[in-house]
């Protein structure tokens, strides 16, 4: 089960995570963003053979089926209009964070989600931030 994502079925453990594509269906606006399949942290556990405790790195999956991206004005037109009048699709699965990093940024770039516009000037896309560093 994948959620409310449009993809062929894939096996969670043979992958980091995924390049998705979210449209929203009422103007045609997009946003591109990556989504990890894991969530690993760091939690304290008693040792049973000596006293104290050791820190001990947890894997779980993460809440990537009902995620819906980390975008601010994303999300509040998802509140707004409901989820019903968006698109949800994974665009492409990818093995480790490093392919997974670059794959997004590769699409964001080539598809100049920060400066696309319709002919009436309105943006393509939701994105405003590329590698968390990059803005116009």
């Amino acid at each position: 089960m994948t959620g409310h994502w449009i993809t062929t079925q894939f096996d969670v453990n043979d992958y980091h995570g995924f390049v998705y594509r979210i449209t929203n269906t009422t103007n045609n606006k997009k946003y591109i963003g990556k989504k990890s399949l894991w969530s690993t942290v760091t939690k304290k556990v008693k040792m049973l053979t000596k006293p104290g405790k050791k820190n001990t790195k947890v894997t779980t999956e993460s809440n990537w089926r009902e995620y819906t991206g980390s975008c601010v004005t994303l999300n509040e037109d998802i509140k707004l209009l409901g989820k019903d009048k968006f698109t949800f699709e994974i665009i492409q699965l990818c093995k480790t964070r490093g392919l997974l990093t670059y794959t997004e940024m590769e699409i964001q770039f080539s598809l100049d989600v920060l400066r696309a516009k319709d002919i009436f000037n309105n943006k393509l896309y939701y994105n405003s931030i590329i590698g968390s560093k990059i803005r116009i």
